[in-house]
């Protein structure tokens, strides 16, 4: 197996569309490692290129490109929700190992200037919101002025926090590479089927480079304890770095409390474990878990805001998460109110 190699399964006649699947690792040790550990009921081979591994179960088959030590890719011509369910299950074992989650801004943004065929918004309330707002919406729209259209929609609605994109699909033409029909969801899930294997992989790692930005962002302004930089290191002492990064609704929540029950319920999507301190009106202050990570968060909510305190050392993909679940759960028109970050959950253009 090489990248010549997969080129070849991919443009293949008569197979099924190839599916990539975008996950964000944390591998201390060798990929090949990391592999056999997380996939241990799987034969796991090098292959003639040393960033690429073979992933071969009893159901499907997949090839491991880890080129970007963070974020890698998937491949498989194989059953998408087969491959889909055996990755899930070893994200659900690792705190290693987690999904991309695209905010709608990202998924809006696949390829500047290249309106998508069709795109699909979902939004899932009903757990966190009364039946005074809107609880569920899903919408699908064909046609290239599907984008278009869906701004039109959002920007005349007075319930804009129920539009949330979750998957659209674009046809993607480059003069130098070809052209290629990419199907992508909010979990970085791309189907793609066209003529140039290289154009798929550019759109793949163009949408990592973006998403890396947010998480970086995120991290940037982690809580921290820098040392003081005297001339006499026998005097110790530290500043405190960083900031609580503070996620604003586009209207007030209705009911609080039934909305800060179901974030730190344990339960998807969210998967955060809490206590809430000594509510005071329209004020919550929370020590809450990342049950995915165990990575320990502080949290201050209110009927117009969220804000996380994310502590040095912890992973920006916990943000992230949040964000898009979020978007999809509560509110799709949230914003941040840290420029950097928000400019990258936004999600400006960057040349191609």
């Amino acid at each position: 197996m090489n990248r010549k190699a997969l080129e070849d399964m991919f443009l293949a006649p008569g197979v099924s569309p190839w599916k990539t699947f975008l996950l964000e690792v944390h591998a201390d040790g060798e990929p090949e490692e990391f592999l056999r550990d997380a996939f241990g009921n799987a034969a796991i081979r090098e292959t003639e290129d040393r960033f690429l591994h073979s992933v071969v179960t009893p159901e499907l088959e997949f090839t491991v490109d880890h080129l970007d030590s963070r974020f890698w890719s998937f491949h498989s011509n194989g059953s998408a929700a087969q491959m889909n369910a055996y990755l899930k299950a070893a994200v659900a074992r690792r705190r290693d190992l987690d999904f991309v989650w695209l905010p709608s801004a990202h998924l809006r943004q696949i390829r500047r200037g290249t309106p998508p065929n069709w795109i699909k918004t979902e939004f899932r309330g009903q757990m966190a919101l009364p039946l005074d707002e809107v609880q569920e919406l899903a919408v699908t729209v064909r046609g290239r002025p599907a984008q278009d259209l869906l701004d039109v929609i959002s920007g005349n609605s007075d319930f804009p926090y129920a539009i949330s994109v979750s998957q659209l699909e674009l046809a993607i033409a480059d003069p130098d590479l070809g052209v290629v029909r990419e199907a992508v969801n909010r979990f970085a899930l791309f189907v793609a089927k066209g003529d140039s294997f290289a154009l798929h992989q550019n759109v793949v790692q163009s949408v990592a480079t973006r998403y890396r930005r947010l998480v970086e962002a995120a991290e940037h302004v982690a809580l921290g304890i820098d040392a003081m930089d005297h001339a006499d290191r026998d005097e110790g002492g530290g500043r405190l770095v960083g900031g609580p990064i503070e996620l604003t609704f586009s209207r007030p929540l209705l009911e609080l409390d039934r909305f800060v029950d179901n974030l730190l319920s344990s339960r998807e999507p969210f998967r955060l474990w809490g206590i809430v301190g000594h509510p005071s009106g329209d004020y919550r202050e929370v020590e809450a878990v990342d049950l995915h990570v165990g990575q320990r968060l502080r949290l201050e909510v209110s009927s117009e805001m969220v804000r996380i305190h994310l502590r040095r050392g912890g992973c920006g993909n916990t943000v992230a998460r949040l964000v898009s679940n979020l978007q999809h759960h509560v509110d799709g028109g949230l914003t941040a109110s840290d420029p950097e970050i928000q400019s990258q959950l936004a999600m400006q253009p960057i040349a191609a």
